[in-house]
């Protein structure tokens, strides 16, 4: 059981034990919330600050959690209440409250909460705070890490993974190309030439993408990018790198057969292995590195110096890419999800709602037609967790602390899985999907390391 300090103007008050008999839900705090004139988002600005700098947190630090600040925008004073959830990583509730508050008109109003480092257990924790007044309802949020290197992670891959994706591959090798690269002279620039790219992957999958080459006499590095869960790539242009992104089955121009709902195209064949679409997508990516190593001399690509990326769902193929094939000289992972799906479906299976991808995973074995277990069973053949041993090459995974697609600890038990010496995180601690600018500076100058340049 856990003690929640909680200090407001920096006076410390009676800790609260993690008891949820001894509070109610969040139901019954909404139902003596009798407020009922419209909200806005508007009146009060709520402001999260946590105590660390990264958001993680471990037994030495002085102090564990974070500041949540209420503004007071209109020219009354504003009554109102607090519900305050805190959940573990795995989605379970461990405490909550309801908590009255006052602020001065144009004034502002403080509420601070610690925690006990000896009673807190490896992992992540998420606290929601569902604030409302008469006239204002909204919810802040904050997660945090304790020592979640220290979380041990189970990795029990199927049997016959190695063997699923040799005979994955062979199916991939058997079908053939039919590479075409067509010029667009349209969207060239002054230092760059840009190709539209086709090719066939398996199960009758045309897939297309755009592939940008510097001008010039040296050989250009490559920097393969994978598109995101139905998120369109466009052509980028690099002063000294080549670019090809790949829009993977079901995304932009590759929906050839594959023109799914957003909520159905992860669904599709799911009860087969063989057949399901991850395992097309993830063969699409594979094929898009071949492209590479065909076009390498006619196009001055140095196929010796290839960097995968990908956000979401274009980072966990990057990851089984990086297992299948050992000559990349890394790959970037922005935000990633598909990552470590039982975990992922259980932290989402505690919580009050669930996000993308879980939600559209439970709308499957909700209906009562379908087994969880077994469909969990087909998503391990598909989980980067799984993949993470395979990696040789250097890794930068970029990820938020606010993602719930992705929470946070099944990305951490991802990094844990590595076994090599080159792995580099940047964590958010106020990041959703979206990464910030820290991120993207540090992707640079770790792009250009992996590349050799100055």
């Amino acid at each position: 059981m856990l003690t929640l300090f909680v200090l407001n103007n920096a006076q410390a008050q009676k800790p609260l034990r993690f008891s949820n008999n001894a509070t109610p839900n969040n139901a019954d705090i909404l139902q003596q919330n009798v407020y009922s004139y419209p909200k806005d988002k508007t009146s009060i600005i709520s402001k999260v600050k946590g105590f660390g700098k990264d958001g993680l947190f471990t037994a030495k630090d002085k102090h564990i959690g974070y500041s949540l600040r209420l503004e007071n925008k209109l020219k009354e004073v504003k009554t109102g209440i607090i519900v305050m959830q805190i959940s573990s990583g795995s989605g379970a509730a461990l405490y909550k409250e309801n908590h009255p508050f006052t602020i001065k008109k144009k004034g502002s109003y403080t509420k601070d909460y610690v925690f006990d480092a000896k009673q807190l257990q490896p992992g992540f924790y998420i606290s929601s705070m569902s604030i409302s007044t008469d006239k204002y309802a909204d919810t802040a949020s904050y997660s945090f890490g304790f020592e979640p290197e220290k979380v041990y992670v189970k990795n029990n891959p199927p049997q016959t993974l190695v063997n699923f994706w040799n005979q994955a591959q062979q199916e991939l090798m058997a079908t053939p190309a039919n590479y075409i690269l067509t010029p667009r002279p349209d969207l060239a620039k002054k230092d760059g030439d840009a190709y539209e790219v086709e090719f066939n992957s398996t199960d009758k999958a045309t897939i297309f993408g755009w592939l940008t080459v510097p001008k010039g006499n040296r050989k250009s590095p490559v920097l393969y990018k994978i598109s995101d869960y139905m998120s369109e790539l466009a052509p980028e242009f690099r002063r000294d790198v080549a670019v090809l992104c790949i829009n993977t089955r079901g995304t932009g121009s590759s929906t050839t057969n594959y023109n799914f709902a957003y909520n159905d195209l992860g669904l599709l064949n799911l009860k087969d292995k063989n057949k399901y679409v991850l395992k097309g997508i993830y063969l699409d990516a594979f094929r898009g590195l071949d492209l590479i190593h065909q076009f390498a001399s006619k196009l001055k690509l140095d196929n010796r110096k290839v960097v995968i990326t990908g956000s979401g769902l274009g980072a966990s193929a990057s990851v089984v890419l990086a297992a299948l094939n050992q000559s990349l000289k890394g790959i970037i992972l922005e935000s990633p999800t598909f990552m470590d799906i039982r975990n992922m479906m259980s932290f989402n299976d505690g919580m009050l709602s669930s996000t993308f991808p879980a939600s559209m995973y439970q709308s499957f074995y909700n209906t009562g037609k379908n087994n969880k277990e077994t469909m969990l069973a087909t998503l391990d053949f598909f989980d980067p967790l799984f993949f993470a041993p395979y990696i040789n090459c250097p890794v930068l995974t970029g990820f938020g602390l606010k993602n719930l697609n992705s929470p946070a600890q099944c990305v951490y038990n991802f990094i844990s899985q590595l076994r090599i010496q080159k792995k580099d995180n940047h964590i958010c601690k106020e990041c959703g999907v979206a990464l910030d600018k820290g991120f993207y500076g540090f992707k640079e100058m770790w792009l250009k390391e992996k590349f050799g340049q100055p």
